[in-house]
């Protein structure tokens, strides 16, 4: 099966923390707009068969229903709401979520925020497959280190396999080194386009990952987003 993990970006970080991307997109109704575009799409044309989303807010969340109505949009909201510091473009619900879009019939598995950070947490959903998929957002450093500690109990208490996608605020070496031998980290190709590319687009760094528990990880890939976030898709097979 075919899945793909997106921080699709919050449109009232984006502002606080002067993301250059969101200066491209000044109506966020039409960003919303191409973000679900760029979801249905691939749920629908390209065969993926689970997307894995982190940053989506209230606005985004009610587009994805109302555009994939014969898919589950299954979701965990944070208790924290973001707040804008400063004037920014208009949006109808702030509230923030993690997001796993998954075929009819997929329920969720388990949700909770991480302790320490209410705004980072885990998803996961049984598909009717009987495969576990989870969307993820970790914290940088010392926090997401701890919440590392909670995504390998995720992976061990389940019989079935499982695939974790997020935004784990850590390069590939720092999951290896937090996670059992068992759980493979996917690796992207030499020269790959960076997850989350840096302001003068010529660097950055790889901190979006997918990972597999009793299965296997191909083809991994970093996918185009037309520039919609300050984070690239990564998509990969899962068997």
């Amino acid at each position: 099966m075919k899945v793909l993990t997106w921080n699709v970006l919050h449109r009232v970080h984006a502002e606080n923390y002067g993301e250059p991307t969101i200066h491209r997109w000044h109506d966020e109704p039409e960003r919303v707009r191409r973000v679900v575009d760029l979801l249905s799409k691939s749920l629908r044309v390209d065969g993926f068969g689970a997307a894995l989303l982190q940053e989506v807010s209230g606005d985004v969340l009610e587009a994805l229903r109302a555009h994939l109505p014969t898919w589950a949009v299954l979701d965990h909201p944070y208790p924290r709401v973001p707040r804008q510091k400063q004037p920014g473009a208009p949006m109808r619900d702030l509230s923030e979520h993690l997001v796993v879009v998954a075929p009819e019939g997929s329920t969720v598995l388990s949700a909770q925020t991480f302790a320490g950070d209410p705004g980072k947490g885990v998803l996961a959903v049984t598909l009717p497959s009987g495969l576990v998929v989870a969307s993820t957002h970790v914290s940088w450093g010392p926090k997401g280190e701890a919440q590392l500690t909670t995504l390998r109990e995720l992976f061990h208490a389940s019989s079935a396999p499982v695939c974790i996608g997020g935004d784990f605020n850590a390069e590939r070496e720092v999951l290896v080194r937090a996670l059992s031998a068992e759980v493979v980290v996917g690796a992207l190709s030499p020269g790959s386009p960076r997850t989350r590319p840096a302001e003068d687009a010529t660097g950055g760094a790889d901190i979006d990952h997918l990972l597999v528990y009793r299965a296997e990880l191909r083809d991994l890939r970093v996918l185009d987003h037309s520039e919609l976030s300050d984070h690239r898709p990564v998509a990969a097979t899962v068997t």
